[in-house]
């Protein structure tokens, strides 16, 4: 009876230890918006989700609007560049290219997303959208990043957040038991 008592004891230390120690990290999503002044116009807005503080691929781009109406929907099917840096919450450098042509569906196959927070022609931060396949521009001396407004809005609501269990919560729960156990074990 004693050995029963000590092993359910080490089971709900291992419980509650790998609740405490191990909670889940959750993705962040942010929306963004900007001017598609360098190919051809139009204001859009879209969503990445999936990031987290650090640098690592979104695991979702997607144009929810596009005022000229090109390019509307998922960018992740297979991207070129896909790199986002999360730094206290935001977004401080990012590397995003997705051709459409190399897409299948049901993700956009007709266009080409791009985010670039690089130096291009005197200007930073630029976003544009471009029929694929076809040319585009990424950066030009006549359009400022003004007239870009590229902007990312961290997403705060529950439901446009992802969570991601962390893989060190079986570890935990195991690691705890075992000390546990051999304690109890140890004044037997």
């Amino acid at each position: 009876m004693k050995t029963l008592q000590q092993t359910l004891l080490a089971l709900s230390a291992g419980i509650v230890g790998s609740s405490l120690f191990a909670m889940p990290a959750a993705a962040i999503n942010f929306g963004f918006s900007f001017n598609n002044e360098l190919n051809g116009g139009g204001a859009v807005t879209g969503i990445i989700r999936g990031l987290d503080e650090g640098t690592g691929a979104a695991s979702s781009v997607e144009v929810l609007s596009n005022t000229t109406g090109l390019g509307i929907g998922e960018y992740i099917g297979s991207p070129l560049t896909n790199s986002w840096t999360v730094s206290g919450g935001d977004i401080i450098a990012f590397d995003f290219l997705s051709a459409g042509v190399l897409n299948t569906p049901p993700a956009v196959t007709d266009a080409l997303l791009f985010f670039d927070s690089t130096e291009l022609s005197g200007a930073s931060f630029r976003a544009g959208i471009a029929p694929s396949p076809g040319p585009f521009v990424t950066g030009s001396g006549f359009v400022s990043t003004g007239d870009i407004d590229l902007t990312f809005t961290r997403l705060e609501d529950e439901d446009n957040t992802e969570t991601v269990p962390e893989p060190t919560s079986l570890l935990g729960f195991l690691a705890i038991g075992a000390v546990v156990t051999g304690k109890a074990l140890k004044r037997k």
